[in-house]
């Protein structure tokens, strides 16, 4: 299973340094799966890239229509209890931010669950390395 966090997310629906990648993963057939937080983190990134003059108003309201149509396909792990708890473990044992860890703790409680490799897509450098260290599999997009 491919696991996206937001900032690997995000490259497929706008033009930057590392879209062709995200474009060419997203393509493979594994299931795709993300946390249900990345829906809020990114509508946050797009946001954030119109007021930084990033990306334009018109282009904004074409990304999101595309987001919104393309979000009901991914695999979404909810943030539940099992989560907040893994998520605890893992900000003691690495310099993490809060969303990175609620990712982190997503894949991980989707590779147990399912009992199969999570890959996590991401293009946060502590975050893969935090995953590595946890025995999941990486594939990192330049930022």
């Amino acid at each position: 299973m491919f696991y996206w966090d937001t900032s690997a997310l995000v490259k497929q629906f706008i033009q930057e340094v590392g879209t062709s990648e995200a474009i060419a993963l997203r393509a493979n057939a594994p299931p795709h799966a993300t946390a249900t937080i990345a829906y809020t983190e990114t509508f946050s990134a797009l946001r954030r890239r119109v007021r930084e003059t990033a990306l334009r108003e018109s282009q904004y309201d074409d990304v999101v229509r595309r987001f919104v149509r393309e979000w009901p396909a991914y695999v979404r792990v909810n943030l539940d209890e099992r989560i907040l708890g893994r998520t605890r473990a893992l900000l003691e044992r690495y310099p993490l931010r809060t969303l990175d860890a609620i990712h982190l703790a997503s894949a991980i409680e989707l590779q147990d669950h399912l009992d199969e490799p999570s890959v996590v897509i991401s293009a946060d450098t502590q975050l893969l390395r935090a995953a590595t260290a946890e025995h999941l599999e990486t594939k990192r997009l330049p930022l």
